[in-house]
């Protein structure tokens, strides 16, 4: 069963040292500011909703709710959500709408060479990508984040990881919007090719080995990541000894349960809202693709494994979308 998030120390990736994977891993955290407001219907809702960029590199997604919404607010598969977490939150605590808050969490990356480049999604760095005016595509050409932050792991002298902020994060290469987002023509963005690199002082202690080979039906992965909320019955950890996500590092494990050609493949990964970006590992622990979106009922997926399916980026498309040099 595919069911958990544990700590790496209690699943560790099969031919990849422990601390290897903590030192490479990367928190990623966009600054993203959320107006919310009470919108007439659901459809007003929808229609009203959109994204800017703001100068500091601030994403600002203008969301709108339902007086049917804040009747849910002590629902808590409607509370779980991306979101509706922040909503809820707001109106428990008697919030006049309009309102602003920020969006909690983040999402993962991890450095793949010694100069501290990190792989992880357009979508984590779509407001620097705005800010910057790179929607064209830009490879090789770094230039530093405005608002995206970063936490990198440091060891102390006891051996002990804590996550630390870098001092400077940089966005050097992204694919074009068109590349990166497809458009329905109904007004809504799919993520296509998902990646991006982050180039980060200081560097991460360690990196990851990079895998272009295709990943096959029924292989056994493993991802890691920080997944940020669950809330899994007790008798549910108890069988299978896990904690529920709560932002730090943790390690998944299941298999592939389809794939799309070279560029993308399908897994019953277990994670949560945080893992965008997270490396995937197959058996040899090099990485074979990133965690880009999920299908199915997310909220229902925290209180109950089994809810979701997880598509991922393969390391195939991402090395060559945007000229990674991989290895000989």
């Amino acid at each position: 069963m595919a069911e958990g998030f544990f700590h790496p120390t209690q699943l560790p990736i099969p031919q990849l040292d422990t601390l290897r994977l903590i030192g490479a891993m990367v928190r990623i955290l966009p600054k993203t500011l959320l107006v919310l407001d009470i919108a007439a219907s659901p459809e007003a809702a929808q229609a009203q909703a959109r994204n800017e960029s703001l100068p500091d590199g601030t994403e600002c997604w203008y969301r709108f709710f339902t007086q049917e919404d804040v009747a849910r607010v002590d629902e808590p598969e409607f509370a779980m959500g991306m979101v509706r977490h922040e909503f809820c939150q707001l109106v428990k605590a008697g919030t006049r709408f309009p309102a602003q808050t920020w969006l909690d969490g983040g999402g993962s990356g991890f450095c793949f060479d010694a100069q501290g480049h990190v792989l992880t999604n357009y979508h984590l760095v779509s407001g620097e990508v705005a800010t910057h005016s790179r929607e064209a595509g830009v490879i090789g050409a770094e230039v530093p984040c405005k608002g995206l932050r970063a936490e990198i792991a440091q060891q102390d002298e006891s051996g002990n990881w804590r996550w630390v902020p870098a001092s400077q994060v940089y966005l050097v290469s992204n694919p074009s919007l068109q590349r990166a987002l497809w458009d329905d023509g109904q007004g809504r963005h799919h993520l296509r090719e998902d990646t991006a690199v982050l180039r980060i002082e200081p560097a991460p202690p360690h990196s990851l080995p990079l895998s272009a080979r295709t990943a096959q039906q029924g292989e056994p992965v493993w991802m890691a990541g920080f997944p940020l909320r669950s809330a899994r019955s007790a008798s549910a950890k108890a069988a299978l000894g896990y904690s529920d996500a709560d932002g730090s590092l943790r390690v998944s494990h299941g298999a592939v349960s389809s794939v799309d050609g070279s560029a993308y493949f399908e897994t019953d990964l277990d994670g949560s809202m945080g893992n965008s970006g997270s490396p995937v590992f197959d058996a040899q622990g090099q990485v074979i693709g990133l965690f880009s979106r999920a299908s199915g009922n997310g909220p229902k997926n925290a209180f109950e494994y089994g809810h979701m399916a997880r598509v991922h980026v393969s390391t195939e498309l991402a090395t060559r979308g945007l000229q990674i040099a991989l290895p000989a």
